[in-house]
C-alpha cells in the first residue's frame, strides 16, 4: 500500500473542509474508492451513471489514460487529480 494524496474537484471539500484526502491505496481505483468513502458526492463528478470514467483523473501530472487505467499501481507520495469535464459555449 501507498499513502496518496487524491485533490477534489475545484469547489468541492470533504464535511470537515478540506481540498485534499489522503489514504492509503495499492492501485488508482482503490484510491478512488477510498475518497469516495469519505466524501461520497465526488462519485458522480468521476463516473457516469454506467460506471464508465466522466472525470479525467492525473496522477503526478499525467493523465492514468497514458498508463494502466484505472489499474494504474501507486507508489508513497503520489499525487491524484480528478478534473471534471468542462462544458459551455
Amino acid at each position: 500500500m501507498a499513502r496518496v494524496f487524491l485533490k477534489l474537484p475545484a469547489g468541492m471539500t470533504t464535511p470537515d473542509g478540506r481540498g485534499e484526502i489522503e489514504c492509503d491505496a495499492a492501485t488508482v481505483r482503490e484510491a478512488i474508492e477510498k475518497a469516495i468513502a469519505v466524501e461520497p458526492r465526488l462519485r458522480p463528478r468521476i463516473f457516469r451513471d454506467d460506471g464508465r470514467m466522466y472525470a479525467g483523473v492525473f496522477l503526478n501530472g499525467r493523465n492514468i489514460n497514458v498508463r494502466q487505467g484505472l489499474d494504474t499501481p501507486l507508489e508513497d507520495g503520489d499525487k491524484m487529480l480528478v478534473v471534471p469535464p468542462l462544458s459551455g459555449g
